[in-house]
């Protein structure tokens, strides 16, 4: 053996075919040309690229299909949103990879929605996009959907006749033309039945879709069990459903097999065929602002898209928000607020803190649960049960200082709280029980704040033998049953009780009312109001805060869209949103200021002042300029991503915590 192969050896391997990559493809190749927005959250990316469309892609190459092409020497997801004959590129453009999936998930529809959702909020497509369209699921695709031809009765107008020009509403909403609707739910009534029927009035039609947003999972059910009879022409999207059930309820409504999508923030964007009304119930509700890039909220896509569709528009909420009050006053919505013999009929005998009280009781203004409400609590759990609303989970949620009232906070910089009666003070970060005062080395600790489990456990012993009932965040009841006992509940975990409670409790006003944010007072109204609307009618509601109050006067006359209408005069007054467009930039103080003066619309810069390890400035334009602001910021980030030696500053349009 020389060591040398023979050639007959040689021959003996068969020769591997080299993949040769598409790079370039022929003029006889090309069926046309096919612009491609990529999946990359890139901002200086975010815009249309080029894709020769090879001759065996031809026919499933359309508006709105899922793509994979090649970018940067890698496949990447991609989306087409436009085709042509010829492209603006000279030379040779690299071909389509493939097409994933068997049908456009993009519709018209959406794709302009998410472009207006982008542009609105001075974000990407990309970012937009996965909100939109959820992922692919390959089996889902496979499952056969028949389009729907299922048609609802026609709501009657008892249940609207309690609405100022509410039968009116429902007859509009059967009709063309685009109605826009702020509305504030009566007291002592089902929401969940008033958008059963406002739904109606359009499914009753031959044609027409209908959406309806809520917060939660919880509401979602609520919902679908008023349209018992049409759940074969109902999807459900949620947050919390698999990935495959997801995808396959979207293919349902893409495909035309429903006329009723319910679901979570989302499903604002569902691709529902001949859409006709959007209801977003609940608008004061936090949950609704999407938490990621670019921090959309859900009732503003669905002004959005009422206003590029031509569809009817109702905004639903037991309170009224400046922002859906602003709609109202600008001419753009109308107001549906409950008539006066409603309010005279149903709604509860609301309670404040007043000077007769504490000169009877002079401990009144400072106790947690003053004699007024222990009276009402006692007189109500002879007939029923009573809610109890404390503004905080947990047993003793945040500790201070005995001596000199400093909160307390462990070395480590987190705060002490207590977690159960008999448990020791532990720190919330890293679960140190040694602790003493930085200020004046005391050692003993008081309560700052209580949260639900304590109000129970005292509650419970003023009242021996009655049933006490939690619901909070992780441990939330649904709905509990009409016989006596005290129900504690967070804001937004409060049950539902058929046919409402005997009396309702409001704890930790001030707590609420002084929280540092701009829309303290609405948003501690929206939360007082979502408990006193389950009482009975003309049930007792008390509030532990002075009657003086105007968040507190507006619960006392449940008239919200005073207190709506009074926070837009006083921020008009100091250029505030809405009155005003505002966008919140974070990052290094050098970056934000450099972002700040390269705008060229006129506007007013507030700081930066820190935040975190960050620096935050706020930029205030007028409300006329406000699209121009976001397309400016746009492409202001758009062309900082691109050097590789400027930082990121995040750009949030309109943010709600201010």
């Amino acid at each position: 053996m020389t060591g040398e192969s023979s050639p007959e050896q040689l021959a003996l391997v068969p020769e591997r075919k080299r993949r040769v990559p598409r790079t370039a493809v022929t003029v006889t190749d090309i069926r046309g040309v096919a612009s491609v927005r990529i999946d990359s959250p890139v901002p200086h990316l975010d815009r249309s690229f080029d894709y020769a469309i090879p001759a065996e892609l031809d026919e499933r190459v359309l508006v709105g299909s899922r793509v994979r092409v090649r970018f940067s020497g890698r496949l990447v997801d991609g989306y087409v949103v436009a085709r042509a004959e010829h492209g603006e590129h000279p030379g040779p453009l690299r071909p389509i990879d493939r097409v994933m999936g068997v049908e456009p998930v993009l519709t018209t529809d959406t794709l302009a929605l998410v472009e207006a959702v982008a542009e609105r909020y001075a974000g990407t497509f990309s970012d937009v996009v996965r909100s939109a369209v959820p992922p692919r699921h390959a089996r889902a695709e496979s499952v056969k959907v028949d389009s729907t031809s299922w048609r609802g009765e026609s709501p009657t107008d008892e249940r609207w006749s309690a609405y100022a020009h509410g039968a009116s509403l429902l007859t509009r909403l059967a009709s063309e033309g685009a109605v826009r609707v702020a509305w504030s739910s009566a007291p002592a009534t089902s929401w969940s039945k008033d958008v059963r029927d406002l739904a109606l009035a359009v499914l009753a039609q031959e044609l027409g879709g209908v959406i309806i947003v809520v917060p939660d999972a919880d509401d979602v059910a609520r919902v679908t069990s008023q349209f018992g009879d049409a759940r074969e022409s109902t999807a459900v999207l949620t947050a919390d459903m698999g990935p495959e059930r997801r995808y396959r309820e979207f293919l349902r409504i893409l495909r035309g097999g429903v006329r009723l999508v319910v679901g979570t923030r989302a499903s604002v964007f569902a691709p529902v065929a001949h859409l006709r009304l959007i209801i977003v119930w609940d608008d004061g509700n936090d949950v609704l602002d999407e938490p990621h890039a670019p921090y959309w909220h859900a009732t503003d896509v669905a002004a959005l898209r009422s206003h590029l569709t031509g569809c009817h528009l109702v905004v639903g909420s037991v309170s009224r928000t400046p922002a859906t009050q602003q709609w109202c006053e600008s001419g753009w919505a109308r107001s549906i607020v409950p008539s006066k013999a409603t309010l005279t009929q149903r709604a509860p005998r609301v309670r404040a803190l007043t000077a007769t009280d504490a000169a009877r009781d002079p401990a009144a203004a400072s106790a947690r649960i003053p004699h007024t409400a222990w009276e009402a609590a006692r007189t109500a759990l002879q007939t029923g049960p009573v809610l109890v609303q404390v503004a905080r989970r947990g047993y003793l949620p945040a500790l201070a200082c005995q001596g000199c009232r400093e909160l307390a906070r462990c070395a480590c910089g987190g705060l002490m709280r207590q977690s159960g009666p008999g448990a020791p003070a532990m720190c919330a970060w890293c679960g140190s029980t040694d602790w003493a005062c930085a200020f004046c080395n005391a050692t003993r600790l008081r309560a700052v704040s209580i949260g639900a489990e304590r109000t129970a456990e005292e509650i419970g012993r003023a009242f021996p033998g009655t049933p006490v009932l939690t619901s909070h965040a992780g441990h939330v009841l649904t709905d509990v049953p009409n016989r006596p006992a005290l129900v504690i509940a967070t804001p937004g975990a409060e049950p539902d009780c058929d046919p409402g409670y005997a009396a309702v409790l409001l704890l930790d006003g001030r707590a609420m009312l002084d929280r540092p944010s701009l829309d303290a007072s609405v948003s501690a109204l929206h939360r007082w109001m979502s408990a006193a609307r389950l009482a009975q009618e003309g049930a007792p509601v008390v509030i532990t805060c002075e009657n003086s109050l105007a968040a507190v006067q507006s619960l006392v006359r449940w008239d919200p869209v005073w207190l709506a209408s009074r926070e837009i005069a006083e921020r008009a007054s100091a250029g505030l949103p809405p009155t005003t467009r505002m966008a919140a930039l974070t990052g290094d103080l050098a970056s934000v200021r450099d972002v700040a003066e390269a705008l060229q619309v006129p506007h007013r810069l507030l700081g930066p002042v820190p935040e975190g390890d960050d620096q935050r400035g706020l930029v205030v334009v007028s409300r006329d300029d406000g699209a121009r602001l976001a397309r400016e910021l746009r492409g202001i980030t758009a062309a900082r991503s691109s050097k590789s030696d400027a930082s990121v500053v995040r750009v949030v349009m309109d943010p709600v915590g201010l």
